[in-house]
């Protein structure tokens, strides 16, 4: 059956503002990002400014592949506070994954607690129509926070390391792919794993216990792409990018075979 995108839409915002009612999603949405992009970033200087500078040596970092165009330029304490930036910036990282486990659970499993699912579920939409809706009131709002609040975090850092770096971190490559290459993957195959769970869990309590299994192996592969990213070269997250790809493709067919209509409903009255 052929999507129809209008009707998606409608379902998207209408899903939207259900999802911005709820206290645990605005709570989320606001308190997650503040602490990813505004407190974590601020415990950067005090790195700089409890460390001395003779506390590194200039053979520390002798061998180590140059991880701004500007690297040869860095004194050894300069390269530990890039160093330690960025690899701030890939715990960053975990918004786009945490983000997606409540809006995609309340859009769901909430809205079947709530019995106000029933009658989405009851219209003539098709189930692809109905999943893709679903998805995109998670997606939207998990990526554009997660840009946002990378930008910010990027600010910040540039703010109080630029006196001891004495050039700008941030932006550079390695957070470019990371923030909007990499990011809306991560994204995407949490809320289509939450979409999955959250259609079979009792309730939930239970969708968010299941679905926080799926941030674990997925921070594992940030931690993994991070490396390839500074041992070898951005470039190499194609490959990792069309895997996720891959990925997101194969939960999206999982999705509309799981995505069982009259299970819901049988759920809600029984």
């Amino acid at each position: 059956m052929t999507l129809r995108f209008r009707k998606t839409f409608l379902i998207t915002r209408k899903e939207l503002k259900e999802s911005f009612r709820s206290r645990e999603v605005i709570l989320v949405i606001t308190l997650m990002p503040l602490m990813f992009a505004v407190l974590m970033p601020l415990t950067i200087p005090l790195v700089s400014m409890t460390i001395p500078s003779e506390a590194f040596d200039d053979s520390d970092f002798e061998n180590f592949p140059p991880l701004v165009s500007y690297w040869d330029e860095l004194d050894s304490k300069a390269r530990f506070l890039v160093f330690y930036s960025m690899m701030f910036f890939e715990t960053f990282l975990l918004l786009p994954m945490i983000l997606p486990m409540v809006i995609a659970t309340d859009s769901i499993a909430g809205e079947r607690e709530r019995k106000t699912i029933e009658s989405l579920i009851a219209t003539p939409l098709s189930t692809g129509e109905i999943v893709l809706g679903k998805l995109m009131t998670t997606m939207i709002p998990s990526v554009l926070v997660t840009w946002l609040s990378g930008i910010v975090f990027m600010v910040i850092t540039d703010l109080f390391l630029y006196n001891d770096v004495g050039r700008l971190i941030f932006p550079n490559l390695m957070s470019m792919v990371l923030l909007f290459g990499l990011s809306p993957f991560f994204s995407l195959i949490t809320t289509q794993t939450m979409i999955i769970v959250s259609t079979r869990a009792t309730g939930m309590r239970e969708a968010q216990q299941l679905g926080s299994l799926v941030v674990l192996p997925l921070y594992s592969f940030v931690l993994g792409e991070s490396a390839i990213l500074i041992l070898l070269s951005p470039y190499w997250t194609l490959v990792s990018s069309a895997v996720l790809l891959i990925c997101t493709v194969i939960l999206h067919v999982i999705n509309l075979k799981v995505f069982d209509r009259e299970y819901m409903i049988t759920s809600i009255r029984g």
